[in-house]
């Protein structure tokens, strides 16, 4: 009886060792995940490096979509912002991305010359939409039908979203642009690429400037005003040296990609990809664009209320005319730039503009 009580004994210990992990208990690592992510995935912390303070209103967008992963994942996977630049400073973000310092980037495209022509057709000054989500719309539906779009992103990037900021405008402060002539000589801030081109073209004086040293550089005159929105306005508190808002012009969408190190990608697990894949693609970039959308009318309407230096400039039919004329020129002379190994920079610039109209708000 003694033996076969011992017997009893080992085969229960042995059915509850097997038993226990089934049951959610504190063995293994990552054992507390489950839902989506499963049960025996590790614990991840992705890097995301913006160049926006944490406390702008897109950051807080992204830290929103953060903890819907972190929720997805059942706290498997999380995403840590990194804000400001204090990772990557917005001009090396995508280099940051693909050696794998950061693990996913924000990236505003004309920080990098050259690296994103195809994907700034969507950003020729006055040729492009004038609404975030549709400027996301635009950019899948041509990344979609076009193989060398695909390989100017996917060779650098794992592409998670793409959408434009806000229509940006020109804000000045000593004196309001009405015209062409006003404009001649005037040192505005702006990105690298097709809008320094135009500015020059335009007469004024085009200065890249890192976006969190706009502030010092309009309040000691270095420069005469900027080509922004209005979040990026607010968040770097520009409208404290800006008076006068050239908002009844809008010139241009930028492009932001949010890019992850493609090995940090391959390396995830299966169901950590997909719910970055369920969370991000075509439709959450349209949520992002129209997110921050209404961030900038959210921004406008708070710097409204914060000062009362603000003058809205809306110059006549013909003064834009006249800018749109030129901008038109460079349109043109991006068309012969990009023109080459067969591709057809004509027809592309074309089918851009028709889905402009397309998915016009």
């Amino acid at each position: 009886m003694r033996k076969k009580s011992f017997v009893l004994v080992l085969v229960l210990l042995l059915v509850t060792a097997l038993v226990l992990p089934g049951c959610g208990g504190s063995g293994g690592k990552g054992t507390d995940n489950g839902g989506a992510a499963g049960g025996d995935l590790p614990k991840i912390q992705l890097s995301l490096t913006l160049h926006d303070p944490v406390t702008s209103r897109i950051a807080q967008a992204m830290q929103a979509w953060a903890d819907e992963v972190s929720e997805k994942t059942n706290g498997g996977l999380t995403i840590k912002l990194f804000g400001s630049g204090s990772l990557a400073p917005g001009p090396e973000a995508l280099n940051f991305v693909m050696d794998g310092t950061a693990d996913i980037g924000w990236l505003y495209t004309m920080f990098f010359p050259e690296q994103f022509s195809l994907t700034e057709v969507v950003a020729l000054p006055m040729n492009g939409p004038t609404h975030p989500a549709q400027t996301a719309e635009v950019l899948w539906d041509l990344y979609e039908s076009t193989p060398e779009l695909q390989q100017e992103i996917d060779s650098k990037v794992h592409l998670l979203t793409m959408y434009g900021n806000p229509v940006n405008f020109i804000s000045t402060t000593k004196k309001p642009i009405n015209t062409l002539a006003d404009i001649k000589g005037m040192k505005l801030r702006c990105p690298a690429g097709a809008m320094t081109e135009v500015m020059k073209l335009w007469g004024a004086s085009p200065e890249v400037v890192a976006a969190g040293d706009a502030y010092d550089a309009l309040q000691k005159g270095n420069i005469d005003g900027t080509s922004w929105e209005w979040q990026g306005i607010e968040a770097f508190k520009l409208y404290e040296q800006l008076r006068y808002y050239m908002e009844g012009m809008p010139i241009y969408e930028g492009v932001f990609i949010l890019g992850m190190n493609k090995e940090k990608w391959e390396s995830l697990p299966q169901e950590y990809k997909d719910v970055l894949t369920e969370t991000t693609g075509r439709q959450g970039s349209i949520e992002f664009g129209n997110i921050f959308y209404e961030a900038a009318e959210e921004s406008k309407k708070a710097i409204m209320e914060a000062t009362k230096n603000v003058e809205i400039v809306n110059p006549s039919p013909e003064a834009i005319a006249e800018f749109k004329a030129i901008a038109d020129q460079y349109a043109q002379t991006w068309v012969q730039q990009n023109s080459k190994g067969g591709f057809d920079a004509q027809a592309y610039l074309n089918k851009s503009l028709e889905l402009t109209e397309k998915y016009k708000r």
